[in-house]
Formats: structure tokens, sequence, C-alpha cells
């Protein structure tokens, strides 16, 4: 991985780092019902990131044809998306933050990295210990006062295996789109079928749920309007440049997918402390510390000499 690529990595957490800032602030702004603020979400950031990589793909003359291979994926990759939002509600209403972050940031770092051994691209044996670090770092940087490990009744703990897996698998699933030959050069159509479908999906959802109040959950002020639209920008920039890295031959997808996840919540839970004066445990820090740790290790060129 080039110097080039390492900034390419940066610049992917800090517009991953905006969209949770702005998600946040779109939450404390939004003017309806709390609990229409993530499916409203889901919806518009959806189809903004569609339409986003629609109109790159228009700059990246010629198109490619579809295929048949490319919709599967895309569908597929869609359910995965709604499963994973709907465990991530379900896992916030009957269990500690920090297991649910935990897991979730986890399975996205583990389950994509194992399937990578089947394509002969599997992280070196020494580099799993930097894993190992970040992924333990990952509970004490997102633990709140009063929680433990082994709270949480059993519902719980499904949707955060849950998380553990869906997370693993829709990153999986782009890593798969850069290793297929028939798919290859299809980054853009996978996101926007991928994208397209989940907002889709998730309107779907929302209807079923609260019915004709869902259109009016649409309604928006001045500010959640504007952060809400800062924030799905910022989703359609990142997954762009995650798929565009994804099919580097340079960048080695477990590590990206460790900066991925768990170098978005280091800097989001950084600026946060920074910015919106949260404050943080002594935990906290020291978790901060010994991840940045794993990330600079799992990072450098082996051996150093």
């Amino acid at each position: 991985m080039g110097f080039a690529d390492f900034l390419l990595i940066l610049l992917l957490i800090l517009i991953y780092t905006g969209q949770s800032f702005f998600c946040k602030l779109y939450t404390k702004r939004y003017p309806g019902d709390p609990d229409a603020t993530t499916p409203v979400f889901s919806v518009v950031s959806g189809f903004v990131t569609a339409l986003a990589a629609f109109v790159y793909a228009l700059c990246r003359l010629p198109l490619q044809p579809w295929n048949w291979q490319i919709i599967v994926m895309g569908i597929a990759n869609s359910v995965v998306l709604a499963v994973y939002n709907y465990a991530m509600v379900k896992a916030s209403e009957s269990g500690p933050y920090s297991v649910q972050m935990s897991l979730m940031l986890s399975g996205g770092i583990l389950v994509p990295g194992v399937i990578a051994y089947a394509y002969g691209t599997g992280l070196e044996a020494f580099r799993w210990i930097f894993v190992a670090v970040i992924v333990v770092s990952v509970f004490m940087v997102s633990k709140k006062k009063g929680e433990s490990f082994f709270s949480g009744n059993r519902k719980f703990w499904i949707f955060c295996a849950i998380l553990f897996v869906f997370n693993g698998l829709y990153g999986s699933i782009l890593a798969h789109q850069g290793q297929y030959e028939p798919t290859k050069l299809l980054q853009n159509e996978l996101i926007i079928c991928t994208f397209g479908m989940s907002g889709l999906i998730n309107f779907v959802l929302g209807l079923c749920k609260r019915k004709k109040k869902f259109f009016a959950d649409f309604k928006q002020s001045k500010f959640s309007l504007l952060f809400l639209l800062l924030a799905s920008l910022c989703t359609a920039s990142a997954i762009i440049l995650l798929s565009t890295l994804i099919n580097n031959d340079k960048v080695h997808t477990t590590v990206l997918f460790t900066f991925d996840n768990a170098g978005v919540l280091f800097f989001s839970v950084v600026c946060s402390a920074i910015f919106l004066k949260e404050k943080l445990s002594v935990l906290n820090w020291i978790g901060c510390g010994i991840m940045a740790i794993g990330l600079i290790g799992i990072a450098m060129p082996w051996p150093l000499w």
C-alpha cells in the first residue's frame, strides 16, 4: 500500500466521521417522531447514494453493460443492509451500546478477513495480533458508564450476532465484486443496485410499520434537511471511495475494512469529544490510545528493516 493509498484511506475515515457528525446533528434537529429518524435517513441516504453513483458512472464513460451477477449481488447486499439496519435498531433498544458496537465492528473486520483467504489474499498471521488489539479496544472506546459486557437479554445477543454476521457480509460482497472477474469493472453498478434497492426496501418497511404517517415523517425543518442531505452525501462519497479502494490491488481489503470500521469509530469519538464536548472516561481514552497503536501496526509495512 502506497502513501497515496494511505491518504485515501484517511480521507475515507474523515468522510465517514463527517457522516456520523451530521447524523447526530440531523437527529437532534429532526422535527418529527424520533422513531422515524432512522427509517427516513435510510430511505433518503439510499436513494441519494444510488443517484450519486449513477452520476459518477456517467462521468467515467463508457458505461459498462450490466450482467445478472451484479444484479444478484446488489439485491443480496440491499437485503443485508436492510436486515443490518433492523438489527441495529433492535439491539440498541435491548442492551448496552458498547457490546453492540464491539460485535458489529468486529464482524465488519473479521468476516471479510476470513473470507479473503478464499481468494488467496488473507492477512499475514502476525497482523492478526493488531486486529485482536483493535477488536478489544473497540469495547474500551465505546463503553459507557455502568455498562457490562455480559449484560443484555437473549434477544439482544441474537441481534448482536446478526450485526456481526451481516456487517461482515456487506463488506464481503463489496470485496467479491472487485475479485470476481465478471463484475470487476462494475463497482458503480453494484452501488446503484445495492443502495437503490435498499432505499426502496426501507421505504416499503416504513410504510408497513407507520402506514400513512410515514409520508409526513419526511417533513423536515430547514436545518434537519441540511444535515440529512450532508449526511447522505457523505454516505455516497464514502461508499464510492471505499469501492474504488477495494478495486485497487495495492490495498489489502482486510486492512481497508479494519480502518473502515475501527478507524471511523476512533475519529468519531475523538471529534465528538472535541467539537460536541462529549465527556470520555479514562477507559475510553485508554482505548483510543490502544486502538491508535493497533491501526498504525496493521498499516505499517513489515518487516521494517
